[in-house]
């Protein structure tokens, strides 16, 4: 039986990058400035990478629904990521890269915690389709309903955690710059899928997703490198 489904009508379509999920990065990196920038963006992002990766093996599974708000994913399948057990399973595979990486026990529970708020994360935005264990009952508070609203909280939750993180660790100009300048660009991207068409079937979706992770990293490198030689 199909599943039933309200339908909003929406001012905004296209496929989301979820730039609020780098707002967990800032405030990771104000909490625990040793860990690199680079390292939390993908943190952040670690459930939707593997997602990714499960999406293209034809692990996990999606449809592509135009006639739904804000993002066009009909997520019915991913008990291995955004499950709420998932979660914390690769929340504990950061952990310990980290804590080998870095030989710290407080940057690898920051790090896990990061993975673990892109769950929270997750919560707020999503249709009902994310699960404790796998199996039903599937939640999620649908902000995703309301496009304009998820876009504001989205951008507010990143632009804050930014400034919070700038202003906390007191980093300099050159950082700041680079700072704005990674905002500013995370922005227009998420402002640029929201208005795009919907992506063109499972596979684009997951290749798309991983190319803009991985430029976001990048991005957030080239923070990290501007910072370290502003403190050189």
């Amino acid at each position: 039986m199909a599943r039933a489904r309200v339908k909003v009508e929406p001012p905004l379509e296209g496929n989301a990058i979820l730039a609020g999920h780098y707002s967990a990065a800032f405030l990771a990196k104000a909490v625990e400035p040793r860990v690199p920038l680079w390292a939390l963006a993908l943190a952040a992002q670690m459930i939707d990478v593997v997602w990714a990766v499960l999406v293209l093996v034809g692990v996990e599974h999606l449809r592509v629904d135009p006639s739904l708000a804000s993002n066009p994913l009909d997520l019915y399948d991913m008990p291995y990521t955004h499950s709420l057990v998932g979660t914390l399973v690769w929340a504990a595979l950061a952990f310990v890269i980290t804590r080998r990486w870095l030989g710290s026990q407080r940057a690898a529970l920051v790090m896990a915690a990061t993975v673990v708020a892109h769950w929270v994360l997750d919560f707020v935005v999503h249709r009902p389709d994310l699960t404790l264990w796998g199996a039903p009952p599937k939640m999620g508070l649908a902000l995703w309903d309301q496009p304009v609203l998820a876009l504001v909280v989205e951008i507010g939750l990143l632009i804050g955690s930014a400034a919070l993180y700038v202003r906390v660790q007191s980093v300099p100009a050159v950082g700041r710059r680079a700072v704005a300048v990674f905002t500013t660009v995370l922005v227009v991207v998420q402002l640029s899928t929201a208005l795009a068409p919907p992506p063109l079937g499972p596979s684009g979706v997951a290749v798309t997703a991983l190319l803009l992770f991985l430029a976001a990293a990048w991005g957030a490198m080239r923070v990290d490198r501007s910072i370290e030689m502003a403190s050189a």
